[in-house]
């Protein structure tokens, strides 16, 4: 049996996918180093000596594990399972958004919630 011939996909839907993996790994970074800083961009300042910044960092390993984890389904051509991958981090924005409109407000939830909305549109394009 011959060789199957390289996948080909549109460029834009890769760079989508990359732009989640660069996300996820920047956010997880950001966590994991700097959870005080990360937690008052969510509108939750913290004392960085607390367990709350100890979750944070949990909040960031986690991303970065996801961010590496996309990355490899984008590496082997899997656009299918990055694009579900980007689905499931809707379910992550709307509850980030029920957190921080609990404790930060609307102005806080906001942009999670903004983001949920939209990530299902773009996964559903990516995986098509």
């Amino acid at each position: 049996m011959p060789p199957s011939a390289p996948l080909r996909h549109d460029p834009n839907k890769l760079y989508a996918g990359y732009f989640v993996s660069a996300f996820l790994l920047s956010t997880g970074l950001a966590g994991l180093l700097t959870p005080t800083l990360l937690a008052s961009c969510f509108g939750m300042p913290i004392a960085s000596s607390t367990y709350a910044s100890g979750f944070v960092q949990c909040f960031g390993s986690r991303n970065i594990t996801l961010g590496i984890l996309n990355t490899v389904f984008l590496q082997q051509g899997n656009l299918k399972a990055s694009a579900t991958l980007a689905g499931l981090l809707a379910i992550d924005g709307a509850l980030d958004a029920v957190v921080t409109y609990n404790f930060g407000g609307v102005v806080w939830a906001l942009p999670h919630a903004m983001g949920a909305a939209v990530i299902p549109f773009v996964s559903r394009w990516m995986a098509a």
